[in-house]
């Protein structure tokens, strides 16, 4: 009983932490009130079966722990199911990145997965 406890217990906090660096859903109120707040944000442009995505959001994941990065919101948008606003942002492909500090777009990118040059994206959501 103890270990079948431990293991729920184990499995529960790992899907808490797992799901604590999860990327928020794309949703307009969301990206607004941020983009109101003159926030640094940036927009992934994802779909599930992508390998490049799933790249990307493994170093967007660790990028956002930085202390430059400190409060950067990002916001996912399915590539499959959300069609109608990828084509808003005007992105024609999944593994595309958008960066704003709140109403400006900063800069943008498709199908880059290095560290250095996600970080260098982000960064321009920081510059004066």
């Amino acid at each position: 009983m103890f270990i079948k406890t431990l293991a729920a217990g184990t499995i529960g906090a790992f899907a808490l932490a797992t799901s604590a660096l999860a990327n928020e859903p794309f949703t307009q109120e969301a990206f607004s009130a941020a983009q109101a707040q003159n926030k640094p944000i940036l927009v992934e442009v994802a779909a599930d079966w992508c390998p490049t995505c799933r790249r990307q959001a493994a170093v967007i994941g660790s990028l956002r722990d930085e202390q430059r990065f400190d409060g950067l919101a990002v916001f996912r948008v399915d590539y499959d199911d959300q069609r109608d606003v990828a084509r808003q942002f005007r992105a024609t492909t999944q593994s595309t990145l958008i960066v704003f500090r709140g109403q400006n777009e900063t800069g943008r990118a498709a199908g880059i997965t290095s560290e250095s040059d996600i970080a260098a994206l982000i960064a321009t959501a920081y510059a004066d």
